[in-house]
């Protein structure tokens, strides 16, 4: 062991042979972070046992970057990504993750640089929208860097995973702004673009995720029988058939027709000259405009035409199962918060219990009306 006296006090490190008779230097932690010379003792023994045991060889030094770039690559072939989470994952290492931590070894980062990184993350401006970034995408870049560590930590290449002991940030509750049954055709009335309209239509009669809707294929269309099937969504529980109202039916029939992109394989909502993905920027100014255009105020997100569909769809009186079964959720839990929204409440438990625990065969009792939906939630 040694006790390395440096400006900022006691850094502890340990040194040791590996298996091939090479010389190891580590460093352990430093006493201002609380490590002390018991656990550096502690450090140094589990090396050399791991020495003797396991054949341990120190590993060929990697830069964040370069390791990083072999867990995606084996995550996608081992693990069956979805295209939605790999579009996320390559996303959070391209843009965040590899520019900050990239070029650092991977057994030199340790749990400061990760709470500097999350700072850094929330105060200065990052990404095309030039703002920083909320706690909520933060701890999903937290969650990406914790399982390339993780794996890392399984091949021997690290000690410990820097992110485990990091403070999360805490993710500020949204607030939803869900249309109202009448405001829904005043914006549909007012988009200016037929192809925005019948966006805005899908989001709101089907509840997709943005991801879901931009990935839709004519493949998953059924015109005939009137069903759309969801099959890019970000989990298993998010693939479903979905059944269409008739004036979707209508609106997505005179798509095909208008579109010059009409193979299975291309996209409902292509672009009308280069055939791509919808460009979900696009899309938003359009559904901006139409809003201003329709006299609404309050800022109304993209994934809140998602809320918008799904609360309105409880409020019919649908099953919490139905409304579970068109959002994909993966737990109830998810879904009673629609339920609870659209002012629709379990009645059939708490008849249940009633009977159970007082033996009232028949309340007798009939469920109220839906309330009347909060325009913010």
């Amino acid at each position: 062991m040694i006790p390395y006296h440096g400006k900022r006090g006691v850094v502890w490190r340990i040194k040791y042979r590996d298996a091939e008779g090479r010389q190891v230097m580590e460093t352990v932690g430093a006493e201002r972070d609380g490590v002390t010379r018991k656990q550096a003792e502690a450090e140094l023994r589990e090396r050399l046992v791991r020495v003797e045991r396991k054949g341990y060889r120190r590993p060929r030094a990697l830069t964040f970057g370069e390791y990083a770039e072999t867990w995606f690559e084996a995550g996608k072939r081992s693990q069956g990504w979805r295209p939605a989470t790999l579009l996320v994952y390559r996303n959070a290492l391209d843009s965040y993750l590899v520019p900050w931590f990239g070029s650092t070894r991977l057994d030199g980062i340790r749990p400061r640089d990760v709470s500097a990184f999350v700072t850094d993350a929330m105060t200065k401006p990052h990404g095309k929208h030039k703002r920083p970034l909320s706690g909520k995408y933060v701890n999903l870049l937290l969650n990406v860097a914790f399982s390339i560590f993780k794996a890392a930590v399984g091949e021997e290449l690290v000690q410990s995973n820097p992110v485990a002991s990091v403070q999360r940030p805490k993710v500020v509750r949204q607030r939803w702004r869900i249309l109202e049954p009448a405001e829904v055709p005043r914006v549909s009335k007012a988009f200016s673009d037929d192809r925005a309209r019948r966006v805005f239509l899908t989001f709101v009669l089907t509840g997709l995720r943005r991801s879901e809707l931009v990935g839709l294929r004519w493949r998953h269309v059924n015109l005939v029988e009137g069903t759309l099937r969801v099959e890019e969504s970000k989990s298993e529980e998010g693939e479903r058939l979905i059944a269409l109202p008739r004036t979707l039916v209508d609106e997505l029939a005179a798509q095909y027709v208008s579109s010059p992109y009409r193979s299975d394989d291309d996209f409902v909502f292509a672009h009308p000259e280069r055939g791509t993905r919808l460009d979900a920027d696009w899309f938003r100014l359009a559904f901006r405009s139409a809003l201003d255009a329709a006299g609404i105020t309050g800022r109304i997100r993209l994934h809140d035409l998602r809320h918008a569909a799904l609360t309105n769809l409880a409020a019919t009186g649908a099953s919490p199962l139905a409304v579970m079964g068109t959002a994909g959720h993966r737990s109830m839990a998810t879904t009673r918060q629609y339920v609870h929204l659209a002012g629709v409440v379990f009645r059939d438990d708490a008849d249940a219990l009633e009977r159970r625990l007082l033996g009232v065969e028949d309340s007798g009792r009939k469920s109220p009306e839906p309330a009347r939906l909060s325009r913010e939630a």
